[in-house]
């Protein structure tokens, strides 16, 4: 007579319920976890010793986009001609074999 034996399935959904999760099971689960943190929730994530917080941030404000001619009167135009003049003194020329 054969004998089947019934695997132990693990449970299909998981234990949320925790604050901490390996960094194995946050992989797994990272969606839910990421719900639960935006909600408020603090979730940690622990590998090894170190552990680690999953949390909302708020938005990045965007960089003002200046009008054009932003620049235009902070420098004269003696200024401008010395700063062309010293970045071209500054540029190695190729070697004339090169050429």
């Amino acid at each position: 007579m054969i004998r089947s034996r019934r695997r132990a399935h693990k449970n299909s959904r998981a234990e949320l319920g925790s604050e901490f999760f390996t960094l194995s099971k946050a992989k797994t689960y990272l969606g839910r976890l990421i719900d639960k943190a935006s909600a408020g929730e603090t979730v940690y994530i622990v590998k090894g010793h170190k552990r680690f917080i999953l949390q909302p941030v708020a938005e990045i404000d965007p960089i003002p986009v200046r009008p054009p001619c932003y620049f235009a009167n902070i420098y004269s135009k003696a200024e401008i001609a010395e700063e062309n003049k010293l970045a071209k003194a500054s540029v190695i020329a190729a070697p004339k074999d090169l050429e």
